[in-house]
């Protein structure tokens, strides 16, 4: 086993495993279940689930992974010092004040709202930018029937927008009242990418697929499939049942010495 150590056997009585090679494997599995053209991006958020966010994600660059998630400012800045090159899209707010600092480290800001967009347009710091749209789980993003006001943001100077993405917050679920809902999310996404398309603003990443949207949902054409918690080998809980089950392995292990 190829593994990656938290704490150095011997050195204390309990530690952490990565085994790298399963890390490896998953990638593999995931891949082979997305779209022609679809990419993978990493959730590396929270240490990578515990895992540990520079070792996971520099093994990830070495299997050609170049798009990582996190969760805050502060995540992107570590990886970047760290060494990771690839796009790291910031999945959260970030206060509109520290927007030099995401061009200082080359990070991709979530637009959370109009407001929250203007008031970083408004530091007149260049910066990359994902729009994050609300298709109903009603945590932030625009509002996806508003795409007038989707429009406005791109007419915003001193930002570039690359992409726009929502979350399936009720696609771990195979139950009959929760993939209604989850597929209707998908229709007011698609509605939304379709009115964008019509009125000439193309060339954008699309993405709404996480670990459950790619297991359960496998019609889905996008660009981007944001792999979290399957991505290190489990899933939410042990009772899941997916649709497709890839047979993933799991990456980290928990070592304690006999009392």
């Amino acid at each position: 086993m190829e593994a990656y150590d938290s704490k150095r056997p011997g050195t204390d009585r309990a530690w952490i495993e990565l085994d790298l090679k399963n890390l490896d494997y998953n990638v593999g599995q995931l891949r082979s279940l997305m779209a022609d053209g679809c990419d993978l991006m990493a959730v590396v958020k929270a240490q990578a689930y515990g895992h540990g966010g520079a070792p996971v994600a520099s093994r990830l660059e070495k299997v050609g992974v170049k798009a990582f998630a996190v969760a805050t400012l502060g995540e992107g800045i570590a990886l970047r010092r760290q060494g990771i090159r690839g796009d790291i899209l910031i999945l959260g707010y970030t206060c509109p004040s520290l927007a030099p600092q995401l061009r200082e480290f080359d990070l991709i800001q979530t637009l959370a709202g109009p407001e929250h967009a203007a008031a970083i347009s408004a530091q007149g710091a260049a910066i990359r930018a994902h729009i994050k749209v609300d298709t109903g789980m009603h945590r932030l993003g625009f509002d996806a029937d508003d795409a007038a006001g989707i429009m406005d943001t791109f007419r915003l100077p001193h930002i570039r927008i690359e992409g726009i993405y929502s979350h399936l917050c009720a696609a771990d679920s195979t139950d009959e009242e929760n993939v209604r809902f989850t597929r209707q999310q998908l229709r007011r996404f698609e509605a939304l990418r379709d009115i964008l398309a019509a009125r000439g603003i193309t060339g954008l990443k699309f993405h709404i697929q996480s670990s459950y949207g790619l297991l359960n949902h496998p019609q889905v054409r996008c660009d981007y499939v944001r792999a979290g918690i399957a991505l290190y080998g489990v899933y939410s809980s042990p009772e899941d049942q997916p649709l497709r089950d890839p047979r993933l392995r799991p990456v980290l292990s928990l070592r304690s010495r006999v009392a």
